[in-house]
């Protein structure tokens, strides 16, 4: 969705060199990468940007392992430490010496800097240099790992593991791809600066859109608890922070086991309590798309971007595509909802907003899903007319937006992730108001009850090029 906030990729540029020479943008010509490969997006725009050049003019062997060294790199810059110097002969002995004087290396490490290094070992130094902790008291949903560096890094979504004959496996011992590190060092960018979803281009007054994430949704394991995790007491730690629970916001009650994949691969959840339905969100970064293939492959309802505040001019734009996606969808029997990629900086714009969406919507389009507040963080580095908005005002903006959206006689929603619902969003004021959940895991692992679960943006749904977001609705029985 969103397609998506801050550019990413210009925090990307610091990280991702893999410890190779930058090449000049041009066209990609790397006969291992493929437009249908999953990481290609991440190799094309990193190329693009100069930032990444193969191990030949053709190749850029996606499958070679990342060394001990890279991985450091990698995971400091990722984390927001400065380029290292070298200090020896190897230049990753700058990183090394760092680490060490930091305490991030695992006792017994006893890999040297040009050795490849294992998934766990990458976990265990990741822990370390983030601080982070579990938010989750569930068993390990690993089949083959309950190292607590691997459960914590599963609970903040950095680590997703992979399926093997119906089981989630993270395979510990094994190493790690220069494909595969990109997306864990995404996923630490993310949380390192609190962003929901992750960038493609820079563009003003429009937001980034986003290179996506790998893997299939993956089938949950066979026992996982109903319960959700418990706090310490009146608090629980995400990461390394305190977040208190808010009295009168319902916990999640879902029960994990019962999340399954339908035949055409679509996540699913059914109980004698809930049913559900499939989603996905789309925006102009989609292209064109053939509504009836979308229909005719299971997909129930459809999330359209209506538009956007530009996060330097202000300027409140519609989605190009948004008239042929919402017509589309409609002529194919799929039940459609909108959302406003928002950069609100008070309640006044927050209101303008929901008016337009109102105004474009109303007397024209029959909408039986909500009109939703999504309002994402730029990087200070784009100077975006947010910065520094308070998370007080952030909350004012987001119930100013669902007020005026309800008080026109429509439904609405707040769209976030973990980090923004947890540490900037006052859920006390948002009580009311349903909330969808963003969180690339294979289970939900947010403490409140959420009515809508954007669970990949790795999707693929016939009828639409590329990768797109998917999502479950999870609709009472009574």
């Amino acid at each position: 969705m969103r397609q998506r906030i801050c550019s990413l990729l210009l925090l990307l540029s610091l990280a991702l060199s893999l410890a190779l020479p930058a090449a000049a943008a041009g066209e990609m010509n790397f006969s291992d990468v493929k437009s249908g490969d999953w990481y290609y997006q991440y190799v094309k725009d990193l190329y693009d940007l100069g930032i990444v050049d193969g191990t030949t003019p053709t190749t850029y062997s996606p499958q070679k392992d990342v060394t001990f060294g890279q991985a450091l790199k990698l995971i400091l810059i990722s984390a927001g430490y400065e380029a290292q110097t070298p200090i020896s002969a190897h230049w990753a002995s700058g990183y090394y010496y760092l680490a060490q004087q930091m305490g991030f290396l695992p006792s017994g490490l006893g890999l040297a800097l040009d050795d490849p290094i294992s998934r766990l070992q990458i976990a265990q130094i990741v822990v370390k240099v983030m601080g982070l902790s579990r938010t989750s008291q569930d068993p390990s949903p690993f089949a083959d790992c309950s190292d607590e560096a691997a459960l914590i890094l599963y609970d903040h979504g950095i680590f997703q593991g992979t399926q093997a004959d119906q089981q989630l496996l993270f395979q510990p011992q094994d190493t790690i791809t220069r494909a595969e590190i990109t997306t864990v060092v995404w996923r630490i960018y993310a949380y390192t600066n609190e962003t929901p979803h992750d960038p493609e281009e820079p563009g003003e007054p429009e937001e980034p859109s986003q290179p996506e994430e790998p893997g299939e949704p993956e089938t949950p394991p066979e026992q996982e608890p109903e319960a959700p995790s418990q706090p310490e007491g009146d608090y629980f730690y995400f990461g390394s922070k305190k977040v208190y629970v808010v009295e009168g916001m319902p916990k999640r009650a879902y029960d994990s086991s019962l999340f399954q994949y339908n035949a055409n691969g679509y996540l699913t959840y059914e109980s004698d309590q809930y049913t559900s339905k499939v989603g996905i969100d789309v925006s102009r970064y989609q292209g064109e798309i053939d509504w009836a293939q979308v229909k005719a492959s299971g997909v129930d309802f459809a999330i359209l971007r209506l538009g956007y505040r530009g996060y330097g001019t202000g300027a409140i734009v519609t989605d190009t595509y948004f008239e042929k996606n919402i017509q589309g969808a409609l002529a194919n029997g799929i039940e459609v909802g909108v959302y406003f990629f928002s950069q609100a900086i008070n309640e006044a714009e927050a209101a303008e907003e929901a008016q337009y969406c109102l105004d474009l919507l109303q007397g024209r389009y029959d909408i039986t899903y909500p009109i939703i507040f999504d309002w994402e963080p730029y990087d200070s580095s784009l100077n975006p007319r947010t910065e520094g908005l308070s998370d007080e005002m952030l909350t004012k903006c987001a119930v100013s937006f669902c007020n005026t959206v309800r008080a026109a006689g429509y439904e609405t929603m707040v769209y976030s992730n973990l980090t923004y619902f947890y540490l900037h969003f006052d859920l006390s004021k948002l009580v009311d108001f349903p909330l969808w959940l963003a969180q690339y895991n294979r289970t939900p692992t947010f403490y409140y009850h959420f009515d809508m679960w954007q669970y990949s943006c790795t999707g693929t749904v016939p009828g639409i090029k590329g990768n797109v977001d998917m999502n479950i609705q999870l609709i009472p029985l009574y």
